[in-house]
């Protein structure tokens, strides 16, 4: 008989905020994490090489003489200041393609950004972990608590022309997600990468990521790069049967130090 866990909620990859380093490189392009910031003035006329908060090209008349005379209110600094960051996340769930699910009822994370694109050291932690007659705990935690490796990522393009942008993450120098055991009787193990959609052009000092599958199906399953789509996906390996594709579903809020901005354009 198949067994079926559910957890009110887990996170096997949690959110990501949103503070780092900054790193001023000229290599680094569009999507980007970043500050829109106030332009110096010389005299009484900015000298910025945008006219809008969010440092996106111009949408008015106004917006865009004043950019083409160089007098642009607002100037894009690629990178962030402050590195710590926090996130905070609510009931989700972890299923793969066949017949099992788990989850935990909170989750939080912890990391820093490594430059203007990448996250690292993104350490994700949970909390009354269970199932059905069952607990969930990582090795050398209290019981009911789940803790990932350390966990990296990259923003990358949903899709390009329509200036969508998403954030790529996976484990930091390879290897496994997670692993854990419910009750002594069933093992769990997570590999692979997952992909989530994230909110671009608005300065802020939070943000929302909402992982979204269903039955080992992601709805965000691949991204571009130059013009070719490729696949990311997370597997999970349960009660030793063999990774198969796995989907993952939460909502998470991410807060920084200070308020930053994915460029979709810059």
């Amino acid at each position: 008989m198949m067994r079926r866990l559910r957890l009110t909620g887990v996170c096997i990859v949690a959110a990501l905020v949103l503070s780092a380093i900054v790193v001023a490189s000229a290599a680094a392009e569009a999507p980007e994490y970043g500050r829109c910031e106030k332009a110096p003035k010389v005299g009484k006329k900015y000298t910025g090489k945008y006219d809008n908060a969010a440092c996106t090209p111009p949408k008015t008349e106004l917006e865009k003489k004043a950019v083409e005379k160089g007098e642009g209110k607002f100037e894009w600094h690629a990178g962030v200041v402050k590195v710590k960051q926090m996130s905070k996340g609510g009931k989700g769930i972890l299923e793969e393609a066949g017949k099992y699910a788990v989850g935990c009822e909170s989750e939080t994370s912890s990391g820093e950004y490594s430059g203007p694109k990448q996250v690292k050291h993104l350490i994700v932690k949970f909390k009354k972990c269970e199932a059905p007659g069952l607990v969930c705990t990582s090795e050398g935690h209290e019981k009911g608590e789940l803790e990932t490796r350390s966990l990296e990522g990259r923003v990358v393009w949903e899709n390009e022309k329509l200036h969508k942008t998403a954030l790529d993450l996976f484990p930091e120098g390879g290897g496994g997600f997670i692993e854990f055991n419910c009750g002594g009787t069933l093992t769990v193990a997570v590999r692979g990468s997952i992909l989530v959609p994230v909110a671009a052009d608005k300065m802020s000092t939070t943000v929302t990521l909402k992982y979204v599958g269903k039955k080992g199906v992601q709805k965000l399953q691949d991204y571009e790069e130059g013009g070719v789509k490729i696949k990311d996906v997370l597997e999970a390996n349960f009660a030793g049967a063999g990774f198969v594709q796995a989907s993952q579903s939460i909502t998470s809020t991410v807060t920084n130090e200070e308020k930053l901005e994915l460029n979709a354009y810059e």
